[in-house]
């Protein structure tokens, strides 16, 4: 649970649903199995992933047969609810003006309504559900007059870049084969360490940011010189030794206390009435 509760939120961040999360965790169990055994076999061994897996022996070998990037076009995509009805939304003439721009929608009531819309592509969520998490996303608002209006075509948390979602998973490759290595192979393991502390005042935060940050980078910066010397010398070799990628990371993290204070209030949800 420690693990794969950040994973979901990044994963709900970018936009994601839980079935594409499953459909590409398939994927990858079957990907890292076939690899272990290209490794320590030179074969693949298809029902040999059937038995570590529980994958079907049909759709390991629909998997293995495709490129990984085909393997992302999923034909239902199945996504995120909010993400379907805003899809619908921006393309389906019921709920479009003449020019096939999204129409500004009546909340609730027949015809082409935002009620309706739910209803018909919100797979059983509450309209009201729907509604205020696309207005708490910024997908969508509530003019004056009753009306809603939509403002993006999809609901990705700000900040959330394709290269934030790159390096996002560059790191924690990084890190997580680094402490997997260190399970599977516990007698020679690669270097983590961390430390912490507790009861850290906020007014010595910004100052420790700063003289980390100082540190790191001078820290970072004799590593680089280091590693370049090393692959200099290794040039001349290259035919005879296999080259090896060597990364280093320094990461800071705080672990933000709940706030108790009168701000972390929240608003009070405005009562949208059904016209009778």
């Amino acid at each position: 649970m420690q693990m794969f509760e950040p994973l979901v939120g990044f994963v709900l961040d970018s936009g994601l649903s839980t079935q594409e999360l499953h459909a590409i965790l398939r994927e990858a169990a079957v990907r890292s199995v076939a690899s272990r055994q290209m490794e320590t076999a030179r074969r693949i061994n298809i029902s040999g992933i059937a038995a570590s897996t529980g994958i079907p022996r049909a759709e390991i070998s629909r998997i293995l047969k495709s490129p990984a990037e085909s393997q992302r076009q999923i034909i239902d995509r199945q996504q995120q609810s909010t993400n379907r009805i805003l899809a619908v939304w921006h393309q389906d003439p019921i709920f479009t003006t003449p020019a096939g721009r999204p129409a500004d929608l009546k909340i609730y009531g027949r015809g082409a309504t935002f009620e309706t819309l739910v209803k018909t592509h919100g797979r059983g969520i509450p309209t009201r559900a729907v509604l205020d998490e696309l207005t708490r996303a910024g997908a969508a608002e509530v003019l004056s007059n009753g009306m809603l209006r939509v403002k993006t075509s999809i609901v990705v948390d700000r900040g959330v870049t394709p290269q934030a979602i790159r390096s996002f998973g560059e790191r924690a490759t990084e890190l997580l084969s680094t402490m997997l290595q260190n399970m599977r192979q516990p007698e020679s393991p690669k270097f983590i360490a961390s430390i912490s502390s507790t009861n850290i005042s906020p007014a010595v935060i910004p100052l420790f940011r700063k003289e980390l940050a100082n540190k790191g980078t001078d820290f970072l910066a004799d590593i680089d010189d280091s590693l370049t010397r090393e692959n200099g010398g290794a040039i001349a070799s290259r035919k005879t030794r296999r080259s090896t990628r060597v990364s280093v990371t320094i990461f800071y993290h705080e672990l933000q206390r709940t706030a108790k204070s009168g701000k972390g209030i929240p608003k009070k949800r405005r009562n949208l009435r059904r016209e009778s």
